[in-house]
């Protein structure tokens, strides 16, 4: 399982990076194209495609706990 580090990607369209820093943190970059929510909790991505924004957020293996 992986767990959220970081939350963030940037828009294509303005080059601004955005971060969502806790669960409901909704952030729109300065253009409006492109959204993040979720901080560390979930990713949750708003824009017009996949096309429109770069993944920049950070994960970390974590152990169940189970063998």
């Amino acid at each position: 399982m992986k767990k959220i580090l970081k939350n963030a990607i940037r828009c294509n369209k303005c080059g601004e990076i955005i971060e969502s820093k806790s669960e409901h943190d909704y952030v729109t970059c300065q253009c409006g194209a492109c959204a993040v929510d979720g901080g560390h909790d979930y990713l949750r991505r708003c824009a017009p495609s996949q096309d429109a924004y770069t993944e920049l957020s950070e994960f970390m293996e974590e152990n169940s706990g189970h063998s």
